[in-house]
Order: C-alpha cells, then structure tokens, then sequence
C-alpha cells in the first residue's frame, strides 16, 4: 500500500522576496504533512541553506483520533538571518519529521523521476536582501 512520504514547505516570504539589509530575523510560515495517518513531529528552518536548524511551531492538530492523523499541520519560526552576509542572498529552507520519524531527504538526486512523482526533499527558497 503506497503512502506519501512526509513533506513540507515553505508558504510566506515568497520565493524572491525582499529583506532590508539590516533584517536579524525573517518570520516564516509552512505546512507539513506525512501520509498513512502519521503525525507531524517536529519541523525545522535553516537560513544558511541547510548548515543550522531552528525548530518551528507547530499548530495543533485538528480533530484527533487518538491513532491516527489525516490533515495538513501549519507551522512558523522566527529565524536568525546570517549576520556576515551583507547584500547575499538568503537561502531559507525547510524539513519535516513525522511520528514514525520519516525524514525528508536533502535533495532531489536520490528521488529523481521524468514525472516529478513524489518529490518530498526539502524545499528552498531565496530571498534577497537590499
């Protein structure tokens, strides 16, 4: 029986979005998911592509059988941005573990399909600073 594989990302800043250059921190705002009524356990952000992690606030889940878990879990975090970056960019991306402790992969490489099926590793995005 096949299930989606756990997944999340990232729904505000936008994708190119625009920080001020003197920005110490950037809200973000997501959702997760895991299939085969699995739980979210934990998100987390990073802002230097990957190298640090802040764990995110996860929403409550709705209506809960007690077993089992069939919905979307929003989540935000507050993130440091990279002091010495200057005018770079800033790389934000995210991951999600669920309640079987099924992680994402760090990139697509290993899940590569000419369709795209079932591409759950993390999700980036840039965002510039002025």
């Amino acid at each position: 029986w096949e299930q989606t594989p756990v997944q999340s990302a990232i729904t505000s800043p936008p994708h190119g979005s625009s920080l001020p250059a003197t920005a110490d921190q950037v809200k973000v705002k997501g959702y997760a998911y895991s299939g085969g009524g699995r739980d979210i356990a934990r998100v987390e952000v990073s802002s230097d592509g990957g190298t640090t992690w802040q764990p995110a606030t996860l929403t409550p889940p709705p209506k809960w059988d007690g077993t089992h878990q069939y919905s979307w879990r929003l989540w935000e975090a507050a993130v440091p941005i990279p002091a010495d970056g200057g005018l770079q960019p800033v790389a934000l991306c995210c991951r999600a573990v669920d309640d079987s402790y099924n992680t994402q992969p760090e990139t697509v490489a290993a899940l590569w399909n000419v369709r795209g099926l079932l591409n759950n590793s993390w999700h980036r995005i840039q965002l510039n600073r002025h």
